[in-house]
């Protein structure tokens, strides 16, 4: 998604940016330390609101210049095998809550899939056993090599296996299934009363960066989130744009979320 965003950046600015990926929590520790001269930006997610609290770093999302939180889709998904004998997510929690149950879920442990089945398990009464399996890459390959039963992740990252027939998707996050998945039915629509926060990206820059670059940013990106043809390109990703938040109006929803994702970190 930050690869398309850089097309459209530089068609609009003439001037491109170098994109560094990170695993784990490198780039929130690498972005924290940048220089403040308005050259450093992260895109990061759910791990930054919470980091603070769940002490996977000493500092959260408080601690940097906020640019822009995009709130994002309700497109959480259970994803299993293709030939996995859970068909529905009522077969996958019945086998869970077995007292034998060897039933293992892949999640990213500081991020929104661990906050997600930790949501879960708690709406459910089940104990649900899951493990670290990674980023979201490796629990892709974890469910591929048989390491785990089902992964929680999203459309936008796992859509690819589905298509490709290694994948099934058995149930979705929201109260009302995806624009962008048409047949995977919510977890409501199986009998179980569960909805959670979805899953945002954050544009923040080290604290200390000016307010009128962090403005300067957001306006940019906000006429990126405003062309049709970024809309469109974005729902080939699997995902939905809505309007772009100003810095204020972030910092007071990256607040709200947070205080949501709260009763869940430990």
């Amino acid at each position: 998604m930050v690869r398309l965003v850089n097309e459209y950046f530089t068609k609009l600015t003439g001037q491109t940016f170098v994109i560094t990926n990170q695993t784990g929590i490198a780039g929130y520790e690498q972005t924290h330390q940048a220089n403040t001269d308005g050259y450093n930006f992260i895109d990061g997610t759910t791990t930054i609101l919470t980091s603070k609290e769940d002490g996977t770093l000493s500092y959260d999302w408080s601690d940097y210049a906020m640019v822009a939180f995009i709130e994002g889709n309700y497109n959480t998904v259970i994803a299993v095998e293709a030939d996995s004998p859970y068909q529905t997510i009522n077969d996958l929690l019945d086998a869970a809550k077995a007292p034998d149950s060897k039933v293992t879920g892949g999640v990213t442990m500081s991020g929104q899939p661990y906050l997600f089945a930790k949501a879960l398990a708690a709406k459910t009464g089940i104990d649900l056993y899951y493990v670290d399996v990674g980023n979201t890459s490796e629990r892709n390959a974890a469910l591929l090599g048989g390491q785990v039963d089902y992964i929680i992740t999203n459309t936008t990252a796992a859509q690819a296996y589905v298509d490709s027939g290694d994948f099934r998707f058995i149930a979705i996050d929201g109260n009302e299934r995806y624009e962008l998945a048409p047949d995977v039915p919510t977890f409501k629509e199986q009998g179980v009363d569960f909805c959670f926060v979805s899953q945002p990206t954050i544009w923040l820059a080290p604290k200390g960066t000016s307010e009128d670059t962090c403005e300067a940013m957001n306006a940019i990106l906000a006429k990126i989130w405003a062309d049709p043809n970024f809309k469109e390109d974005m729902r080939g990703l699997n995902a939905i744009v809505y309007a772009m938040p100003s810095v204020s109006e972030s910092t007071t929803i990256a607040q709200q979320y947070a205080e949501e994702l709260a009763p869940y970190i430990k």
